[in-house]
């Protein structure tokens, strides 16, 4: 079945977005919680954390590639069971992340955890369903809150479990708020109406030409696929700052810092706000304005504890607000096929986080901090490229026809 909500006579409850928030938040920090661990995981498996690293990766492999081929079933099931069975398979994906028993068993168990933990994609256009049309940018930032928070505080909560409480216990917290989350959604979730709907088979064939169709859906994913860039080289590389003069702080520093960044999130409604009134490409342009500036005065900012922290909380409403601002443009290109827009847009935000950490690394390698300053710069320069419009007057194909029919 095909959701397809109708139109609501009633807006959408601040307590029901406060919920959708927390628990995107909780369910999407899974992907994360493994950062700060790889430590412990080496000793515990008898590995060195550079081998152990790879089960990061995997995780965010594993978040792209539910994204890609489970995301879009919003499109086909109702969105509520969904969550429910998806919040079920991560408990479970949880317990065996706990039970490892070697490495080989984590990096299984970790690109599934990945895999089943795109809920907060299938509440996003489940939120953007049910809000009215005056204001679903404002809704929408409303729940950008808890991804953010889920994101960032992963790191902060995960690493004071594993110093106090060992790196497995971080995943039995994790399942036993999942079970609780499970409940919360279960009781206060709306459930959506459903019509006749395609295969599953010929959904997922559906999303390249939905691609290639959907101009706006292309601006979308370039614009947020280098913000987001930007934004994992920063965060990629600020553990490395932090360990070089003037700081020689520790990793922890990193997580204090995040917490600073969650702040951030908190803007994500303002923006809302201005996409409701202003429109969503002023919003866009502010949003990558503030992130361009931020990168510009860490060039020397960086050195300065407090203007670093000022740099990471501009760059953190820069990023997830443009996130706000991109999933406002593809969710107007049709109620029917919001999953799969998201599913795609979410594909892309997450290559760009990868290529931004690799190349952010690379860039540190040769350059330290000027170099992932100027490379983050060159990414959001990207960013507004994107909202340049292409377009090619019906007049110059006409006449590049006929000289190609001339020719031969």
């Amino acid at each position: 079945m095909i959701v397809k909500d109708s139109e609501k006579t009633s807006d959408i409850s601040k307590g029901l977005v406060l919920l959708m928030a927390t628990v995107c938040g909780f369910t999407v920090a899974n992907v994360y919680l493994n950062q700060t661990l790889l430590v412990s995981m080496s000793a515990s498996f008898h590995v060195s954390a550079a081998s152990i690293g790879i089960i990061a990766t995997l995780a965010q492999i594993g978040y792209a590639l539910g994204n890609l081929l489970i995301v879009p079933l919003g499109d086909i099931f109702e969105r509520k069971k969904l969550i429910l069975f998806l919040l079920f398979a991560i408990c479970i994906v949880l317990a065996l992340n706990a039970l490892s028993i070697n490495k080989t068993w984590m990096l299984v168990t970790s690109l599934a955890l990945g895999i089943v933990t795109v809920v907060p994609q299938i509440i996003v256009p489940l939120a953007a369903n049910i809000a009215s049309g005056h204001n679903r940018g404002k809704v929408l930032g409303n729940v950008a809150i808890g991804l953010v928070s889920g994101i960032l505080g992963a790191r902060l909560v995960s690493g004071f479990i594993d110093v106090h409480f060992g790196w497995r216990m971080v995943y039995w917290t994790s399942a036993v708020a999942t079970l609780f989350m499970i409940l919360v959604v279960y009781v206060y979730f709306p459930k959506s109406k459903g019509a006749n709907a395609p295969s599953y088979k010929h959904l997922i064939m559906s999303l390249g030409p939905l691609f290639i169709k959907e101009r706006a859906l292309q601006q979308a994913c370039v614009s947020q696929g280098m913000m987001f860039a930007s934004f994992s080289a920063f965060w990629t590389t600020l553990v490395f700052l932090l360990d070089t003069d003037p700081y020689f702080y520790g990793s922890d520093m990193v997580g204090v810092i995040g917490v600073v960044g969650i702040a951030g999130a908190f803007a994500t409604p303002i923006i809302g706000r201005l996409i409701d009134t202003k429109g969503v490409k002023f919003a866009s342009l502010l949003c990558m304005s503030i992130s361009l500036l931020a990168f510009i005065g860490l060039i020397r900012g960086g050195y300065w504890l407090p203007g670093l922290i000022l740099g990471a909380l501009l760059i953190t409403i820069g990023t997830q607000a443009n996130q706000v601002a991109c999933q406002f443009t593809i969710f107007q290109l049709g109620e029917e096929k919001r999953s799969r827009l998201n599913g795609l847009y979410m594909v892309s935000t997450f290559l760009g986080g990868s290529l931004g950490s690799y190349v952010g690394l690379l860039a540190w390698s040769k350059w330290e901090w000027h170099g992932v300053c100027a490379i983050a710069i060159l990414m959001i320069a990207i960013s507004f490229c994107s909202l340049i419009p292409i377009s090619i007057p019906k007049k110059t194909i006409g006449n590049f026809m006929n000289k190609k029919g001339s020719n031969t």
